[in-house]
């Protein structure tokens, strides 16, 4: 369901569960000149928050120094735009699910 949103929303996906010892990567892709790093985040209750209201500081920590691990392993250097976003997804009891798309959620040195 991520892939297909990000798709129809212009995202060329470049790799999914991207592994690394310091954390893993969702879904790695480009929109436009940026390079986006998604963390797909989906609850079924909004008794502790939302989806988008999941993610720690000690989570970011994780995303942030697996993308520097991606960055550096990656064949061509990438010299655009890096952008943290999240796609939020959730699903309430009694309806369609609630699709949210937060381009550059946070950055680097937040």
């Amino acid at each position: 369901m991520a892939r297909q949103f990000l798709k129809s929303h212009g995202f060329v996906i470049e790799q999914t569960n991207v592994r690394y010892p310091v954390g893993e990567l969702d879904i790695v892709a480009q929109e436009g000149s940026a390079l986006c790093f998604v963390e797909v985040r989906s609850k079924t209750s909004d008794r502790f928050g939302s989806a988008a209201e999941s993610i720690t500081h000690k989570k970011r920590q994780h995303l942030l120094r697996a993308a520097q691990w991606y960055l550096a392993r990656r064949r061509v250097r990438w010299m655009g735009e890096v952008r943290f976003d999240v796609l939020a997804i959730d699903f309430p009891k009694d309806g369609k699910p609630l699709i949210e798309l937060i381009r550059g959620a946070w950055t680097s040195d937040s």
